[in-house]
This record gives C-alpha cells, sequence and structure tokens, in this order.
C-alpha cells in the first residue's frame, strides 16, 4: 500500500508540474499549437485542458472544474434511454437541449438501435474525451464542455454512446453511433 501512495503522490506532482510548465511556456510566447503538438494533442485540447479562458464581460476567469463524475453521467444517461425513463432522463438535459431531443425523438432513436443490436446489457470502457476525442483523466481540470464516451454493450452487437456535458453539468448532446463509424460530431 505504500508504493501505491506513493505513486498516487507522484502523479499529483506530475500534473501540477506540468501544469506549471506550460503556464511558464505560455508566459515565454509558446502558443496552444506548440504546447499541443509537445502533449500530442490538438490546440484546442491544450487549452481546454490547461488554459485560463476570461469572460469577455467582465472579465474574470471562467470556471475550471474537474472532469469527475462525466464517465458516471454518461453511464446513466445511457442506462435511462435503454430503460426508457424519460422522468429521470429529462431534467438532466440541458433545457436547449430537451427541446431539440424530446423524449419521443430519444424513444424512437432507442428503438432503431434496439432493431439493430438487440436490448442494452452494459456499459464498457467508458471515460472522457474532449470533443477533438483527446482522452482526459478525470482528475483533470477543463473548461467548456467534455464527453462522457462508451460502448454500449448489447445482446448482438454494440454501438457507441457519446454524451457532451457542460460545464454546469447538464447534457448538451447526445449520439448514438455503430462502432465503425467515421468522424463524429463531437
Amino acid at each position: 500500500m505504500t508504493k501505491i501512495r506513493a505513486a498516487h503522490a507522484a502523479l499529483d506532482d506530475a500534473r501540477r508540474q506540468l501544469a506549471l510548465a506550460v503556464q511558464e511556456a505560455r508566459t515565454q510566447g509558446r502558443t496552444w499549437a506548440q504546447i499541443g503538438e509537445e502533449l500530442d494533442m490538438t490546440k484546442q485540447a491544450a487549452f481546454k485542458r490547461f488554459g485560463r479562458p476570461v469572460d469577455p464581460q467582465t472579465g474574470e476567469a471562467l470556471a475550471r472544474r474537474s472532469a469527475a463524475g462525466v464517465a458516471e453521467l454518461t453511464e446513466q444517461v445511457c442506462a435511462l434511454i435503454a430503460a426508457a425513463d424519460y422522468d429521470r432522463l429529462m431534467p438532466l438535459l440541458h433545457p436547449r437541449t430537451a427541446e431539440e431531443l424530446p423524449a419521443d425523438l430519444i424513444a424512437e432513436t432507442w428503438r432503431a438501435v434496439v432493431a439493430e443490436v438487440g436490448a442494452w446489457q452494459r456499459c464498457t470502457g467508458t471515460r472522457v474525451e474532449l470533443p477533438d476525442g483527446t482522452v482526459v483523466d478525470p482528475d483533470d481540470e477543463v473548461s467548456g464542455v467534455v464527453v462522457g464516451a462508451t460502448t454500449l454493450e448489447c445482446e448482438a452487437g454494440s454501438i457507441v454512446g457519446r454524451v457532451a456535458v457542460s460545464a454546469d453539468s447538464q447534457v448538451v448532446g447526445l449520439l448514438l453511433v455503430p462502432t465503425d463509424h467515421g468522424p463524429l460530431p463531437f
């Protein structure tokens, strides 16, 4: 257990050191594209993970938050869709999202999924990503929208589920696609 605690502490320290190194690179005039390239991610991913965006109206720093909880919310949303429990699902959606994706449209989409791959059994491989697909550690702080991505294992196949989550933990997008999909909108 001592080695586990030490490794965990080292990981936390490495995260802090990385954030400080990125801040230092920015003060030295490095671009988000350069930082992203060094970290093997897009400039947007680097910015969302390490940037400090400022509200243009107030001049105050925009809130950053932990990505923790997004994976659990993603699995909860998928389970509620599969159970046709729209009374519990719809309050999780941002009001504009709920307007654009009413329960009857979600139900119709899920029926089409069931017709292809059968009943839902479980979620596997659930992770948190940025909209560009960069995987985010749940302990990392991010700004803006993040995506919970999972594989929905069904009785006769599987599909990919993606749940876009806003900074205030509201669902702002849902996507159910085949596992061999092409480029995704988020």
